[in-house]
């Protein structure tokens, strides 16, 4: 039952940092300096949407065959480490301009990542661990504090660990481990 909790902490942590919302919300917390309410609204609208694929995941996960879950998984998380790894080759040429202004910190933080969080990887990979260890709880329990490590690291102490680590760097080695983990679940 703790490896569904570890296991959801460590790839929530691990795909949230240098992530493009990371960085919106980092942004918001500079141009507001009003870092709890921007943290509070940013782990309150993660933690929603991450709840909503949860729940998918786990009502799926009973759904379906275990050995067909296990497949499924371990190609998405592969399929989502690759897709990472090739995300900015992909997406060279679009830009995107998803923008909220207000002057509420909180509604703001909240609308904005609410709307980049919809079909993001760690909301996929959340449901998909879910779908796995059918330990709804502790995936959620597990993710929540993994977005409240990396979104306090971000908006409290973010422009420190910004110089620091390079952005792509971090976004390679999740990329990999998302792939390592795909494998794994396709090979036990």
């Amino acid at each position: 039952m703790l490896d569904a909790f570890f296991i959801a902490l460590f790839f929530t942590f691990i795909s949230e940092i240098a992530d493009k919302t990371q960085l919106v919300i980092l942004g918001l917390a500079l141009k507001y300096k009003a870092a709890m309410q921007v943290f509070l609204g940013a782990l309150i609208a993660h933690s929603f949407m991450d709840g909503i694929a949860i729940l998918l995941g786990y009502f799926f996960g009973f759904q379906i065959q275990s050995n067909l879950v296990k497949i499924l998984i371990g190609i998405a998380f592969i399929l989502l480490g690759i897709y990472s790894l090739l995300k900015p080759y992909i997406k060279k040429h679009q830009k995107e301009k998803k923008k909220i202004e207000g002057k509420l910190p909180f509604a703001v933080a909240f609308l904005t990542v609410l709307l980049s969080e919809f079909g993001d990887k760690t909301q996929i990979s959340s449901g998909l661990l879910a779908a796995k260890y059918l330990l709804p709880w502790h995936i959620f329990i597990g993710a929540f504090f993994a977005l409240a490590l990396a979104i306090g690291l971000n908006v409290f102490i973010g422009a420190k660990i910004a110089k620091k680590i390079p952005a792509k760097k971090i976004k390679i080695a999740a990329s990999v481990l998302f792939i390592l983990f795909g494998m794994i679940s396709l090979l036990t």
